[in-house]
């Protein structure tokens, strides 16, 4: 990975041509933002940056990412808070650190009215690179096919018993879920159901359309009558 003097971008080709002068897609999220924030996140980045120095930088699913092999971590403002996204792991092992922070499935809330404790978020960004780094050794010597947990999803009483690959859910599903209220509702379909929509949603090629069935996805969570664009009677 080349990452060039000048503006910091990171390419795969050494001296790849491209325009430094162009504010970068992270800059320009920045600046969308108000001016009040803008320096906390500015430190953020600046934090991740120094603490995975060779990840890239870039914007996935509409928020501030770091790259390392996968996404290290997300970060982005909200209204009365700024989260980082650092997955479901970072949250389970760094428990007791943060106690008195609001968190939830791969997400940490730091709230816009108290300091932003950036030493915390360099010490869970140097975790997850580490992490990385084992995840990446680990599955070279892992065969593919002893990768696919299997489960038994039992459609309806009349259906065939049919296996399906379990699917995990992505932290930026789960803070849609989070932001939007929808956890019971999506917790109240069948499990088939859940499986589904996140299978169907991972399986985008293109971001654009990952985010795009996400969109269907909560709107059909939030008026509870379709699935996957099918009629559907949710369960009151």
């Amino acid at each position: 990975m080349w990452k060039c003097p000048k503006c910091g971008q990171q390419f795969n080709k050494t001296e790849q041509d491209h325009n430094c002068s162009k504010i970068s897609p992270v800059e320009e999220y920045i600046s969308e933002q108000s001016e009040e924030i803008q320096p906390m996140l500015c430190k953020i980045r600046e934090t991740i940056r120094n603490a995975a120095p060779n990840a890239a930088e870039k914007i996935s699913y509409r928020m501030p990412t770091f790259w390392q092999g996968e996404n290290l971590i997300h970060f982005a403002a909200f209204k009365n808070h700024i989260s980082i996204f650092p997955g479901d792991e970072a949250i389970v092992y760094f428990k007791e650190k943060l106690t008195g922070y609001k968190t939830s499935k791969g997400t940490i809330q730091f709230p816009l009215d108290k300091p932003i404790d950036y030493d915390l978020i360099a010490e869970i960004t140097r975790w997850r690179v580490e992490q990385a780094e084992k995840k990446r050794s680990n599955t070279k010597r892992v065969n593919k096919t002893d990768k696919k947990t299997k489960i038994e999803i039992e459609y309806t009483t009349r259906s065939p018993r049919m296996t399906r690959e379990i699917c995990e859910i992505p932290d930026y599903v789960a803070t849609a879920l989070d932001e939007t209220g929808l956890w019971d509702r999506y917790r109240a379909r069948p499990p088939y159901q859940q499986n589904d929509y996140i299978r169907w949603i991972t399986r985008g090629k293109r971001e654009e359309t990952r985010l795009k069935r996400l969109d269907q996805m909560i709107d059909e969570l939030r008026r509870g009558d379709s699935y996957m664009g099918m009629s559907y009677n949710a369960k009151k």
